[in-house]
C-alpha cells in the first residue's frame, strides 16, 4: 500500500533581522506541508554562498528581503513529490528555482508552473552554480560592446566566480582578456585558466596594461570593486569604451575622475542579472542555460568549491565565504 504524504519538518537557514551575516544566521525547523494541486514538493541538494547573499543578510542588496526569512538566492533541488494534476514533471528531477525562494533549506512547496528544468547530464555542484556567476559573465560580454575575435576585454576581481567565467567564456568566444588582482598569487592560476594577461593593481596599471596588450584597444571593461579599481579600468578602456559595474565589494564609491569621461567619451553601465532574467523572454534565458551547461558539459567552464558545509554549520559556512584568499565557492549540501 503506498505510504500517504502528510508533510515533514525540514531545516533552513534563517535570519530574523539584518546585521554581520554569521552573527544573524540561525538554524531553524520549517514545517513543509504536502504539496497541493498544481504544485511540487522540492528537496534542496546543493546552494552556493554568493556575495549578493551576504548583502541580502546585512539588508544592503538590491530589493530587501524583509526578515524573517529564509537565506540564499540560487541552488539545485529535484523534484520529490507531485501533487494532483501536475503534467511534466518527474521524481528526481532536477529544476531551477523561482525568485525569492530561499534555497538555504532542506525543501520547500512551490506551484509547478514556476520551476524551471535544469539541463541534464550535469554534477549537482555545475547545477547549483548554473543561474548566477556564469550568466552574468556572459551576459555583459554578450549584450554592451559588440566584440569582434581577438578584441580585449579587461575587468577587476578577475579570481572571483564571475571573473572566472569571463575568462573561460572569452577564451571560448575568441576575445582575450586583461585581468586585474590585488594578490600576486592569483596570476599564475588565473594564467593556467586561459587568461591572457594578468596584472596586479599598482599606480603604473596604464602603462603596464597597454604593454600586456601590445597597445590593442580595450573596449569593455567590467567593474565588481568600486573605488580606485574602477578608475583603473576607467583608464585603460579605449576612447568610446563602456565599463560595465556589476559589484561594490570595495563598499567604496565609484571613483572614475571627469578626464576619461570627458576626453574618451566613455560609457558607464550598469548590470543585475535578476533584473535580465525578470525581463527576457523565458526562450532566450532557457537558450543561453544550455549554451552555459554545454560548457560546462565540456570542460571548458568550470567554478570550482572550496568546501561543502552541511545546513547545520551555518555560521562557519558563512565566515568561509567572507573569509578572503579563498579558491572557489562555499557551498550548502543537503543530500542525506
Amino acid at each position: 500500500m503506498e505510504q500517504i504524504f502528510t508533510g515533514l519538518s525540514s531545516l533552513a537557514v534563517v535570519y530574523r533581522r539584518y546585521g554581520a551575516p554569521s552573527e544573524v544566521v540561525e538554524v531553524a525547523r520549517e514545517e513543509i506541508p504536502p504539496p497541493g494541486p498544481g504544485e511540487a514538493l522540492v528537496a534542496m541538494r546543493r546552494a552556493p554562498i554568493h556575495p549578493a547573499d551576504l548583502n541580502t543578510l546585512e539588508g544592503t542588496y538590491g530589493i530587501p528581503r524583509e526578515p524573517p526569512a529564509v537565506g540564499g538566492g540560487e541552488g539545485v533541488g529535484v523534484i520529490a513529490k507531485i501533487g494532483d494534476g501536475v503534467e511534466g514533471w518527474r521524481l528526481g528531477q532536477m529544476v531551477r528555482l523561482p525568485p525569492g525562494v530561499g534555497t538555504w533549506r532542506e525543501h520547500f512547496v512551490a506551484k509547478a508552473s514556476r520551476l524551471r528544468p535544469l539541463p541534464e547530464g550535469l554534477t549537482l555542484d555545475q547545477a547549483a552554480g548554473l543561474t548566477v556567476n556564469p550568466p552574468t559573465a556572459w551576459r555583459m560580454l554578450e549584450d554592451f560592446v559588440s566584440l569582434l575575435p581577438g578584441d580585449w576585454i579587461a575587468q577587476n576581481a578577475a579570481n572571483s566566480a564571475v571573473g572566472r567565467c569571463v575568462i573561460q567564456i572569452a577564451r571560448h568566444r575568441g576575445w582575450k582578456t586583461l585581468n586585474l588582482v590585488r594578490r600576486p598569487e592569483w596570476v599564475a592560476e588565473l594564467e593556467a585558466l586561459g587568461a591572457d594577461a594578468v596584472l596586479v593593481e599598482d599606480e603604473d596599471l596604464p602603462r603596464r596594461a597597454r604593454e600586456a596588450v601590445g597597445g590593442s584597444p580595450i573596449p569593455l571593461a567590467l567593474n565588481a570593486v568600486g573605488g580606485e579599481s574602477a578608475r583603473s579600468l576607467s583608464r585603460i578602456l579605449a576612447s568610446g569604451g563602456t565599463l560595465v559595474t556589476y559589484g561594490g565589494m570595495s563598499r567604496r564609491p565609484i571613483s572614475l575622475g571627469a578626464g576619461p569621461m570627458i576626453f574618451k567619451d566613455l560609457r558607464y553601465r550598469g548590470f543585475w542579472v535578476t533584473r535580465w532574467f525578470q525581463e527576457a523572454p523565458p526562450e532566450k534565458a532557457a537558450a543561453m542555460i544550455e549554451e552555459i551547461a554545454a560548457l560546462m558539459r565540456a570542460g571548458k567552464l568550470e567554478i570550482p568549491v572550496a568546501r561543502r558545509f552541511p545546513l547545520g554549520e551555518a555560521r562557519a559556512a558563512i565566515a568561509l565565504a567572507q573569509a578572503g584568499g579563498r579558491r572557489g565557492k562555499v557551498m550548502f549540501a543537503m543530500e542525506a
